[in-house]
């Protein structure tokens, strides 16, 4: 009995202290996943207009956001000039990204992806790790198209 008294006493204080770490370390990856973003936008389309342009500037692993909503079916078109820059497409409902590229396999000879879902979607416009940990600050110019 004094050997169980005894294990109980000392396992008490993990028990108490695990859920604070979790908490610690969960939030701590939640706001460093955050601190990746360098610029967040919504996406807005003058009246009449399909397509809107964006200026930015990349450093280190940081990128920009761009959020914008499209209904199933239509077709978007990402155009980029400047530095080495990528450009990744996120929905809820997408397994994974999508390379929206100019030259991306997911992307039709007219250089338009179909969008799969109707709802919110996020482009993220970032450098190549190993650019970024060189220290390169590309500039770009974007364009984005809905039909």
């Amino acid at each position: 009995m004094k050997n169980l008294t005894t294990s109980i006493l000392l396992a008490l204080p993990i028990l108490v202290v695990s859920p604070t770490v979790m908490a610690a370390s969960a939030s701590a990856s939640a706001s460093a996943s955050s601190d990746a973003v360098a610029k967040a936008v919504d996406v807005q389309f003058k009246k009449g207009a399909s397509s809107a342009n964006y200026y930015g500037k990349l450093k280190g692993n940081k990128y920009d956001s761009y959020t914008f909503y499209a209904k199933k079916n239509q077709k978007l078109s990402v155009k980029i000039a400047g530095g080495n820059v990528d450009t990744y497409l996120f929905h809820k409902n997408l397994a994974n990204s999508v390379n929206v590229g100019e030259y991306a396999p997911e992307v039709d000879d007219k250089g338009y992806y179909t969008l799969p879902y109707s709802g919110e979607y996020e482009l993220r416009v970032l450098q190549p790790r190993s650019q970024a940990s060189r220290g390169k600050k590309p500039v770009y110019w974007l364009e984005i198209s809905i039909l």
